[in-house]
């Protein structure tokens, strides 16, 4: 009886680990991002809580725009634009370089996509959330 338990128990841990990992979010490859990200639409949040968009123009090259939540302006202006540009690394990191006026923007990171059509970067969790549409 105990050994029936035992493998009744193992089966269990086994499957919950098989639809665990299938469900879990799987970074995209380099080849995948190079044909995924060319005139995607993109809009994230940062840690300030502004938003951030810009299209991946097929040069490497867009322009972004800001809510700019983390300085504002005294007349009460938010709104500001910058040139970027984007690639992908030999790693397969997907890099944005943002030229902002008062603090450029530069990282690289790993795509990941979830099972519901979202996307992060590097971690799974809402504050590294972006959008490709």
């Amino acid at each position: 009886m105990r050994t029936f338990v035992l493998a009744l128990a193992l089966l269990v841990a086994i499957t919950s680990t098989a639809v665990l990992a299938k469900d879990a979010p799987v970074k995209m490859s380099k080849k995948e991002l190079q044909s995924f990200l060319p005139g995607k639409h993109c809009s994230r949040f940062t840690k300030a809580g502004s938003l951030h968009r810009w299209t991946n123009e097929p040069d490497g090259k867009f322009v972004a725009s800001t809510s700019n939540k983390k300085y504002g302006s005294p007349l009460g202006v938010h709104n500001v634009t910058g040139p970027g540009t984007w690639k992908v690394n030999d790693e397969g990191k997907y890099c944005v370089d943002i030229d902002w006026k008062r603090e450029p923007e530069s990282w690289c990171s790993f795509v990941l996509k979830g099972k519901d059509g979202e996307y992060f970067l590097g971690v799974v969790d809402k504050a590294h959330l972006i959008e490709f549409n």
